[in-house]
């Protein structure tokens, strides 16, 4: 066999090996593409990216599926791949709440993600265990991410306000 033949011949076995690498490792190119695994995982969605933010170790992907809404990690692994890091099953919205919410933590990364079913909500207020208040006033088709780190292990979420334009609170939950 001829050198040139030989370098192909091992280019196609190394690709396929790659190829087989990345599909058994649950390992995607985009962050997008992990996360659409994950919720076929699931048997859940596919549902409709609302919002994507960054965080220091991958993104969150904020969605809504039918009656549901979640908030799934995907994470940045061996450079360029990515991985699903959780969270891609979704919440069911009690349209019967002005706000209907969630919120998890993994490791020192805290999110609170939820969707506002009463338009007079203008302004969603995080109060955590520490005091500090964290507030969002820009919302992603109705619905609202808040992310904060946490890394003493004992600064989480404690209560969450909506409030019209004029300051009324429209909705009040304690931890859920």
């Amino acid at each position: 066999m001829s050198r040139s033949k030989k370098i192909v011949r091992n280019l196609v076995i190394f690709l396929g090996l790659c190829l087989l690498f990345i599909t058994q490792t649950a390992l995607y190119l985009t962050p997008l593409s992990a996360h659409e695994h994950s919720e076929r995982s699931l048997h859940y969605g596919p549902s409709e990216v609302v919002h994507v933010e960054d965080f220091d170790e991958g993104k969150y992907i904020l969605a809504k599926y039918d009656k549901w809404f979640s908030c799934n990690s995907v994470e940045r692994t061996l450079g360029f791949f990515w991985r699903s890091g959780g969270g891609s099953n979704g919440t069911e919205n009690d349209k019967t709440k002005a706000v209907a919410f969630s919120w998890s933590a993994s490791y020192e990364h805290c999110v609170a993600y939820g969707i506002i079913n009463d338009d007079r909500v203008k302004r969603i207020e995080l109060t955590l265990s520490n005091g500090q208040v964290l507030t969002q006033t820009k919302f992603y088709d109705r619905m609202f991410l808040i992310l904060w780190t946490e890394k003493n292990g004992n600064n989480y979420f404690e209560k969450l306000i909506g409030y019209d334009a004029s300051d009324k609170v429209i909705f009040e939950s304690e931890l859920p």
